[in-house]
């Protein structure tokens, strides 16, 4: 597929010589923010910003505020996992999901469900299942109807299936869902039991590491042709876009123009650039964050060249780097687009620099 020629032209050059300029002035350990105010990240974007909450962060005023002014769309980020849903004995749970919605709903946010099939997710109820009572397909297809008929007429989508693809892009992975219903028929059942659960929900297949591996990308667009060959009811494409900032330029790029060639939605849908994860032989900060800030700008310059019906929301996991999943992992990575205090970074100017375009 023919790529616009401004992701590697240039705009891009453009961008990255703005970057380094706003850069120069700054100390190296410091986390650099831009020159001037940004307008809100929803203001100028044609589609739905969105971004991953957990039901605490709402009781944070400081955040609650900025996720407000920023976002248009909340992802749970793990509240509606079946780790959080399902207990021991089978019954379900809806506390914390329950207050992401009702956060959504009284500020008009809209809200994308993540996620129902996860191969690294098994429930024990699931595992210690007594079929004499109940099929296995039969409660995997009540589980869905559950989760999605609770938020029927709410939630705008759906990631029905979560890194379905092996990492070495080997066929998909093994899990209990794959063992009890079939490695491909799981996946099926999920996207027809969610439709049945809700009619107007967009449903989505969605995995990760599909911009570092090429052969795990084409198995997942293998596996897409396959579920509509199939006629499973998926209606769009989710790309992570968990990338640090040692991923190659282009490939960004390149896998959301490939994801584009069926015509389904494509849902840029976790997306943060990590700087620990990619510090390597580059030491100096300032340059990390300028190589964050161009990665941010491609991700938004190739989602801006899909067509538009196409464009189905652009997610970050999280807003700010005080919440992110990584600080697990590195205390000192910064990978969202605005600091612990709220401020935007270069990476959020980049962003809508492209976006506003």
């Amino acid at each position: 597929m023919i790529l616009p020629s401004s992701l590697y032209g240039f705009s891009r050059r453009g961008f990255l010589g703005s970057a380094f300029a706003l850069g120069a002035c700054q100390p190296a350990a410091q986390s650099q923010t831009p020159a001037a105010a940004l307008p809100p990240l929803k203001s100028i974007a044609p589609f739905p910003v969105g971004t991953a909450v957990q039901a605490a962060h709402l009781n944070d005023p400081a955040l609650a505020r900025l996720i407000v002014a920023q976002a248009s769309q909340l992802t749970p980020e793990w509240e509606m996992k079946m780790e959080y849903i399902v207990r021991d004995d089978g019954t379900f749970r809806f506390e914390a999901p329950d207050a992401i919605a009702a956060f959504a709903r009284a500020h008009r946010l809209g809200l994308f469900g993540h996620t129902l099939v996860w191969y690294a997710q098994t429930a024990p109820a699931f595992e210690r299942l007594d079929e004499g009572r109940v099929s296995f397909a039969q409660a995997y297809r009540n589980y869905i109807h559950a989760v999605v008929g609770r938020y029927r007429g709410q939630a705008v989508g759906w990631d029905v299936v979560n890194e379905a693809v092996a990492e070495d892009g080997e066929g998909w992975r093994d899990s209990l869902w794959s063992q009890r219903l079939g490695a491909f028929d799981h996946m099926v059942l999920a996207f027809r039991n969610a439709r049945e659960a809700d009619p107007n929900a967009q449903l989505f297949l969605n995995d990760y590491n599909l911009e570092l591996l090429p052969k795990k990308r084409v198995t997942f667009l293998r596996l897409v042709e396959r579920l509509l060959a199939a006629g499973a009811p998926i209606d769009g494409v989710g790309t992570q876009t968990h990338v640090a900032v040692d991923q190659a330029p282009g490939e960004i790029a390149r896998t959301v123009a490939e994801l584009a060639q069926f015509g389904l939605l494509v849902h840029v849908s976790e997306f943060d650039v990590s700087i620990s994860r990619g510090r390597g032989l580059i030491p100096n900060r300032a340059d990390l964050e300028r190589r964050q800030a161009a990665l941010y700008a491609e991700a938004a310059e190739a989602f801006m060249a899909l067509p538009a019906q196409q464009r189905f929301a652009f997610s970050f996991w999280g807003l700010r780097d005080s919440e992110s999943w990584l600080k697990r992992e590195d205390a000192s990575d910064t990978p969202l687009p605005f600091t612990a205090s709220g401020e935007p970074k270069l990476a959020a100017a980049a962003w809508t620099q492209q976006i506003g375009r």
